[in-house]
């Protein structure tokens, strides 16, 4: 949902003077605006009749980069073709991958006698939350106490919880009592 703003400088290297000069860019999503520039003579620049915006999308932020190319293109008189020029700009997107986990737990009577004792069980639930920019995919949680039940989770989303994937259960013994 972020945008790129662009700004397109335009420089005649010929020694002819070029005309009706437009952008276009090799990404359909991208606006461009203003333009075209009337008249360019040789060796001048023109960085602010046409610009442009591109509005960020996840796969671009999940790719690290934007990467995109616009082509200029303009007249000169008594030349049938026209004159062209590419260039290129990466922008770099800053990831950030980060994830909570919240583990709970509740304590089942089992064995129906009042209070706490061996053999009653804890049931686990692990919640995992996306707090970064990045989709995470193959999500797993791991527990050096018990052995957790579920996953992997293909893809979070930036975001995105998960509450329902990930579950484990211990048996109290009465050392731990």
């Amino acid at each position: 949902g972020d945008t790129i703003s662009y700004a397109f400088t335009v420089t005649n290297t010929g020694n002819v003077t070029l005309t009706n000069i437009s952008i276009d860019d090799a990404d359909p999503d991208v606006t461009i605006t203003g333009g075209p520039i009337a008249s360019l003579a040789p060796g001048a620049s023109d960085s602010s009749t046409i610009t442009g915006s591109y509005t960020i999308t996840q796969a671009d932020i999940d790719a690290g980069t934007y990467d995109n190319t616009a082509t200029a293109t303009g007249s000169s008189p008594g030349n049938t073709d026209d004159v062209t020029a590419d260039g290129s700009e990466s922008i770099a997107l800053a990831a950030t991958t980060t994830m909570t986990l919240v583990k709970s737990g509740t304590l089942n009577d089992d064995d129906g006698t009042a209070g706490v004792s061996a053999g009653d069980t804890i049931s686990y639930a692990f919640t995992v939350t996306n707090t970064g920019n990045v989709t995470l995919t193959n999500v797993t949680v791991t527990d050096p106490v018990v052995t957790v039940s579920g996953g992997p989770v293909a893809s979070l989303a930036p975001g995105a919880i998960d509450s329902t994937t990930f579950t484990a259960s211990y048996t109290l013994t009465q050392a731990d009592i």
